[in-house]
């Protein structure tokens, strides 16, 4: 069994699930969704090596 306490939901910003079970209707992507997502890419671009978590997340 796997313990989901520490996990935050990225749709409600809730823990203990993931948002695909999240119960909650679908959140539009707000301000700083883009904005970290456009930071992302810039690094990228610039030669920055991103970490896991960011390589897997700009996806």
């Amino acid at each position: 069994m796997v313990q989901n306490s520490g996990i935050q939901c990225y749709n409600c910003k809730e823990y203990g699930h993931v948002a695909r079970e999240c119960q909650k209707p679908k959140r539009a992507k707000d301000a700083a969704y883009h904005r970290e997502k456009m930071l992302l890419c810039k690094q990228e671009e610039a030669g920055i090596q991103l970490n896991a978590e960011q390589a897997d997340w700009k996806d």
